[in-house]
């Protein structure tokens, strides 16, 4: 029996585990691409402090963007956010300041999730990366200050389930149409920690768009994963997000990753074993 993605995506970033194809359930350290804090960064580094580290492991794995609490302009809220730069500044950690977007945006629009990747924040709507064909999933801020400590963390993984879609969206229907439909439609119960992986023909009609916001909810679906594969909206939405980042000096996606994923996406095998479908 073949692999789902999430066991494949996981197999790619296991540093300690069963030593065959993983399968549903497995237990793993995995060493993710990036880890996305945001305004809880403050409560992940009490932690991190308690584990008695001083360093991150990988000052280019964390990605700080603070997003939650902007408006907040109290002394106490304004300290926060200091004490946060000052952290990031401190470890050469990437840091986005309030007011330059939502983390999880920016952490698709600037290149730190791409296809194949395992980026995780601490945030239940991580799953948002899946759009971009990657595996995006949240941890709790243990795990988070154990990532900064040691670059990887404990990681049980979940059944996979596959969601096939049919047809065309209709003019004036959005991605948020789609998963609050599938929420009403089928149980919480029937998806409940799982990885979702979406096909099927009605990928086609979704933009990049609408698979950030359906994969993003997931969350209220109550999964754990909602990936989507790589095809031809995907290249596109990239592409033109290297070209703005390397407009602005960024190389973070360059034209020959682009490429290598056009040759060989991260794709399921043809024979993998889903809970359900």
């Amino acid at each position: 029996m073949g692999q789902t993605m999430v066991e494949k995506i996981a197999q790619a970033h296991m540093t300690q585990g069963p030593q065959r194809a993983l399968r549903a359930g497995d237990f793993l350290s995995v060493r993710p691409h990036h880890i996305m804090t945001h305004d809880n960064t403050s409560a992940v580094l009490s932690k991190f402090k308690g584990l008695g580290a001083k360093r991150v492991f990988d000052p280019r794995q964390p990605v700080f963007a603070l997003d939650h609490d902007i408006q907040n302009t109290s002394a106490e809220n304004l300290a926060k956010y200091e004490k946060i730069r000052a952290f990031a500044a401190e470890q050469g950690i990437d840091f986005y300041p309030a007011g330059s977007g939502i983390g999880h945006q920016i952490m698709c629009e600037r290149g730190y999730v791409v296809p194949g990747s395992l980026v995780v924040a601490s945030d239940s709507h991580s799953n948002t990366y899946g759009a971009v064909a990657a595996i995006g999933t949240p941890v709790v801020r243990t795990d988070a200050a154990a990532i900064w400590a040691t670059g990887e963390f404990w990681w049980s993984i979940p059944p996979t389930v596959q969601v096939v879609l049919g047809g065309a969206l209709r003019p004036g229907v959005t991605g948020k149409d789609v998963i609050i439909t599938l929420c009403g439609l089928y149980d919480r119960g029937e998806v409940l920690n799982a990885a979702l992986e979406f096909s099927g023909p009605g990928l086609g009609s979704l933009s990049m768009e609408a698979r950030l916001t359906i994969a993003n909810m997931t969350t209220e679906w109550g999964a754990l994963v909602g990936w989507f594969p790589f095809d031809e909206v995907t290249l596109a939405w990239l592409d033109a997000r290297r070209r703005r980042l390397e407009a602005c000096g960024v190389g973070r996606l360059s034209a020959n990753a682009i490429e290598g994923w056009t040759l060989g996406p991260p794709k399921p095998d043809a024979d993998a074993g889903y809970a359900a479908r």
